[in-house]
């Protein structure tokens, strides 16, 4: 196994010299310039050419420009939207008479069972007790 791997990474070193691009091991999930026990191998493409900058340019460029083009279109279609108004699917309510001016408010009631001393602060009531059978 050692000896495939050897021929596998030498042959690499060999065609990636003639080539002018770089070999790669994957070792699992991480990735080295070293090979180590069964190491796949990955050839990466040498330096980019004048010709692929200029290309990768141009894609940029246009991309930019559709972009600009798409943002102009939104902001018109947003101008041209009428704002939706509040509205309700339920009948009108008709409006409230003001009270009478007259009118006098009900005294408050107090629970007669609950008069406190002046002189205690707290009174802490026990519950009866439930009949059994109730």
């Amino acid at each position: 196994m050692k000896r495939l791997l050897v021929a596998v990474a030498t042959l690499a070193a060999v065609a990636s010299a003639a080539a002018g691009a770089e070999t790669i091991f994957r070792c699992g999930n991480e990735y080295s310039n070293v090979a180590c026990t069964n190491a796949t191998t990955l050839v990466v493409a040498g330096a980019v050419t004048p010709e692929h900058r200029a290309e990768a340019r141009d894609v940029a460029r246009r991309e930019k420009a559709l972009a600009a083009e798409m943002t102009r279109d939104r902001r018109e279609q947003e101008t041209l939207a009428k704002p939706a108004h509040a509205g309700s699917l339920s009948a009108p309510r008709a409006t409230a008479t003001p009270p009478a001016t007259g009118a006098k408010k009900h005294a408050k009631k107090h629970d007669k069972k609950a008069t406190i001393d002046e002189e205690r602060d707290f009174v802490a009531a026990v519950p009866k007790a439930k009949k059994p059978g109730s």
